[in-house]
């Protein structure tokens, strides 16, 4: 059984209130969107709840056959970091395809213009 010495516990609680506020900063300052900062918050959540709960992480990571709770939590961060990634690439799919339509957009307005001043 692995058991967190309780400065340990102390130092990542206040690390992850820390990156919490740092995140709710952003939001205030209109630098990150609330649908993203709420990601954060819940990421951040779940991991305080780990850090009281390392038994129940040991006792995951033994059913699903991995020996070293140090690898579950890599592979933890690993699917979380494949999520945020597949978010970030819908985001960008959705902005790519709004400029192409801006874009067309632009150039007909252009084209009436330039009618509209040849008449």
């Amino acid at each position: 059984m692995i058991i967190l010495p309780n400065t340990l516990k102390i130092f990542l609680v206040i690390s992850i209130i820390i990156f919490m506020l740092h995140v709710l900063n952003n939001v205030k300052k209109n630098k990150l969107s609330v649908r993203n900062c709420i990601v954060w918050l819940v990421m951040s959540i779940s991991v305080i709840i780990c850090v009281f709960q390392v038994e129940n992480l040991t006792y995951l990571a033994n059913l699903l056959g991995i020996e070293k709770l140090s690898n579950f939590i890599f592979f933890l961060g690993f699917i979380f970091l494949i999520f945020v990634v597949f978010d970030l690439t819908r985001i960008v799919s959705t902005q790519n395809k709004k400029i192409i339509t801006l874009t067309q957009e632009l150039g007909i307005l252009k084209k009436e213009i330039e009618n509209d001043k040849e008449k």
